[in-house]
C-alpha cells in the first residue's frame, strides 16, 4: 500500500518526503508554462523562520499536525478523498512542503491530475528554493509524468464573438484564455457566458480523463426580453365634448318640446303664450346646433373607453327641469 509521503518508512521514501524541489529545473519549460485554468487551492508560501513561537502559533501548529496525521491514517485506510481534505486544511494552518507533497499525491490518486500538476509544480519550486534536491526531483518527476495526461478543453464560441465575460465553475476566465486550451480535472463543469443585450447562458459539460482536446460548443445567446411600452392612454377630451354637446342638444329638444306643448295648450289671450313659443323655438334651434356639433365630435373622436353622459328632463308646471349627468 502506498503511504502518504509524511509517513514513509523506507529510507528511500523518507528521503523523497524531505527533498522534492530541485527537480523542477529538470521539468520541460512547456510543462511548467502551461497555465491550467481550473480553480486551484491556494498554495501557501513557505513560512519565515522565527526564533520565538508563541502559544497561539503552537496551538495552530498542533492542529495542523493533527490534521496531517489524520490525513495519513485516512490515506492508509483507503479514504483518499477524506485524506485530501485533511491535508488541505493542514496546509492552510501550517504551510509545509511535506504536507503539500502529500496533498498533491492525494489529488493524483483520486483522479485530479490538473490540481495535482499545479501542486507538484509549486512543491518543485519550493524545494528548489530551499535546496532540497530529492524533493525537487520527486515533484518534477510527477510534473513530467502528469503533463501528457492533462485533459484539455477548447471552447467554440459564437461566430460573432460578441461576448463580454466567461466564468468557469464560478471563477472568471481572462479574455486571453478564451481561445486557448483550458486544463480541467475530469468531471462536471459549468461555463457562464454573458454578452451585452443578451441573456446570460450557462453551458454544462463533462470532462473525461483524456489528453485529447475536448470541444465545448457555446451556442449564440438569446436576446434579452424587453417589455413592450404600454400604449398611451387615449385622449378623451374630444369624446367628452361630443357627449356634452349631444347632451345639451337633447336637452334643447326636450325644452323646446315642453315649451311648445305649453304654448299650444295655453289660451291665446294668455300673455305668456308668446314667450313660451319663443323659448320653444330657441331651444329647438340651440338643441339642433349642439347635437350636430356633439355628434361630429363624438364620431371623429378616438375609439376607446371614455366618459358617458346622461340627460334627463322633468316637465314642470311652468317649464321643464333639466338634469345633465356625466360619468367618467
Amino acid at each position: 500500500m502506498i503511504r502518504p509521503l509524511g509517513a514513509m518508512t523506507s529510507p528511500r521514501r523518507r528521503a523523497c518526503v524531505s527533498c522534492i524541489a530541485s527537480a523542477l529545473a529538470l521539468a520541460p519549460a512547456s510543462a511548467l508554462a502551461a497555465p491550467p485554468t481550473s480553480a486551484q487551492p491556494a498554495v501557501p508560501a513557505p513560512p519565515a523562520a522565527s526564533a520565538h513561537v508563541g502559544p497561539a502559533e503552537l496551538s495552530t501548529e498542533a492542529r495542523a499536525d493533527k490534521l496531517f496525521r489524520s490525513g495519513e491514517q485516512k490515506f492508509d485506510s483507503g479514504d483518499h478523498a477524506g485524506a485530501c481534505d485533511d491535508f488541505s486544511e493542514s496546509l492552510k494552518l501550517g504551510p509545509k512542503l511535506g504536507t503539500l507533497l502529500n496533498l498533491a499525491l492525494c489529488h493524483e490518486t483520486i483522479g485530479k491530475p490538473v490540481t495535482a500538476w499545479h501542486e507538484f509544480s509549486h512543491a518543485a519550486a519550493w524545494a528548489a528554493q530551499n535546496g532540497q534536491r530529492e524533493r525537487h526531483e520527486f515533484a518534477a518527476e510527477h510534473v513530467r509524468a502528469l503533463e501528457p495526461k492533462l485533459p484539455r478543453v477548447v471552447l467554440q464560441l459564437p461566430a460573432d464573438r460578441a461576448i463580454s465575460g466567461l466564468d468557469l465553475d464560478g471563477e472568471p476566465v481572462p479574455e486571453p484564455r478564451w481561445y486557448l486550451p483550458l486544463y480541467l480535472d475530469p468531471g462536471e463543469h459549468r461555463l457562464g457566458v454573458t454578452a451585452p443585450g443578451k441573456q446570460r447562458a450557462t453551458v454544462a459539460f463533462r470532462v473525461t480523463a483524456s489528453p485529447h482536446d475536448q470541444l465545448v460548443y457555446v451556442p449564440p445567446l438569446a436576446d434579452e426580453h424587453v417589455a413592450p411600452n404600454a400604449p398611451p392612454a387615449p385622449d378623451t377630451t374630444q369624446r367628452t365634448l361630443g357627449l356634452v354637446g349631444l347632451g345639451v342638444g337633447a336637452a334643447g329638444f326636450v325644452t323646446g318640446a315642453v315649451f311648445g306643448a305649453l304654448a299650444i295648450a295655453a289660451d291665446e289671450r294668455d300673455p305668456a303664450v308668446h314667450d313660451r313659443a319663443t323659448i320653444a323655438t330657441a331651444a329647438f334651434v340651440a338643441g339642433a346646433a349642439f347635437a350636430a356639433v356633439g355628434g361630429w365630435l363624438l364620431w371623429t373622436s378616438p375609439r376607446g373607453a371614455g366618459p358617458a353622459a346622461k340627460v334627463t328632463a322633468t316637465p314642470a308646471r311652468d317649464g321643464a327641469a333639466l338634469r345633465l349627468t356625466a360619468s367618467f
